[in-house]
């Protein structure tokens, strides 16, 4: 399903914090692994416990837990970094263990072309790729301030890529706008291009 206007909900973890075997439930990359549960249905109790212990075994530092102050420079070294590449932020939060952000990503080339305006050429799988390519560059970005605030230990913050979901119509923008600022009730720093009240 292509996304509704190029917005896309993407998702991720801090390092160490949502790892293969976790008890909420976890995703095998490209679905490799038939995996049951999710985080809204667990998998039952003891399942995967072997690649848990395994997932623990291979990490080679403590998973990376974003105190408030790390949490609201993240926010906005992620925003600002995006935005600075062309993508249009509209709601992004950062908590503890992770981070959503709704946003357009809408290649370059395109932008002349104005916002919703079918791209020719342009499929899920391309938009998705260039998404996670620009959140790395977000998340790289943060990572680097963070740590040169001293606001987290040496040797990176994030888990490796990202979820990325399309959005696929108004209703289901709007919606996503309450849950990403939902999570400022939780602790989460959050970013709003429409609120322009940002924590």
């Amino acid at each position: 399903m292509f996304p509704w206007n190029h917005w896309l909900l993407c998702t991720g973890s801090t390092y160490g914090t949502w790892v293969r075997g976790d008890l909420r439930g976890w995703r095998a990359r490209g679905h490799r692994e038939h995996v049951d549960g999710d985080y809204r249905s667990p998998p039952p109790s003891g399942a995967h416990a072997d690649a848990r212990r395994q997932s623990k075994r291979l990490m080679k530092r403590r998973p990376v837990l974003l105190k408030a102050p790390a949490r609201a420079a993240a926010c906005r070294t992620m925003a600002e970094a995006l935005r600075f590449h062309g993508v249009e932020v509209l709601d992004l939060c950062v908590g503890a263990t992770h981070w959503h952000v709704l946003a357009r990503f809408t290649p370059l080339p395109a932008a002349a072309s104005g916002p919703g305006i079918p791209i020719p050429g342009l499929d899920f799988a391309t938009l998705k790729r260039d998404a996670r390519r620009l959140m790395g560059i977000a998340k790289k970005r943060s990572a680097r301030a963070l740590s040169e605030a001293h606001l987290v230990a040496r040797g990176g913050v994030w888990a490796v890529r990202c979820g990325v979901r399309p959005v696929r119509d108004r209703a289901h923008q709007l919606a996503l706008v309450r849950y990403v600022r939902a999570h400022g009730r939780q602790g989460a720093a959050v970013w709003s291009q429409l609120r322009k009240q940002n924590s």
